[in-house]
């Protein structure tokens, strides 16, 4: 009976992590080429962490405040920020800016 009552409650009550799976596309077209078309990180609110999933590899998290994450790469010489608010992601390479439009999904373990 015991082992019954488990499985019940592993089947209807599934495991969730605290991570995000963010997926950005472009929302706007840009001069620079060098800027991907889209990209995918794994974001954890909770713990304030940030995994490159895809795309904008060397991305250090420089601030990961409850509105907004701040990240360098000093390797393309790039800033970007997103506002968690409005899972706009912009991207600051010199003169250029690029604007990419993110969907946060949880992910299931």
């Amino acid at each position: 009976m015991k082992k019954l009552i488990i499985i019940i409650l592993i089947i209807k009550c599934p495991v969730l992590a605290q991570d995000f799976k963010l997926t950005c596309t472009e929302a706007n077209t840009s001069y620079d080429k060098n800027f991907n078309p889209s990209f995918t990180k794994i974001i954890n609110f909770k713990d304030q962490t940030l995994f490159n999933y895809s795309g904008g590899y060397f991305d250090d998290v420089i601030l990961f405040s409850r509105t907004e994450i701040i990240l360098n790469n000093q390797i393309f010489n790039t800033r970007s920020t997103f506002n968690i608010i409005t899972n706009k992601w912009t991207v600051y390479k010199g003169q250029f800016v690029k604007l990419y439009k993110c969907s946060k999904e949880k992910r299931r373990f």
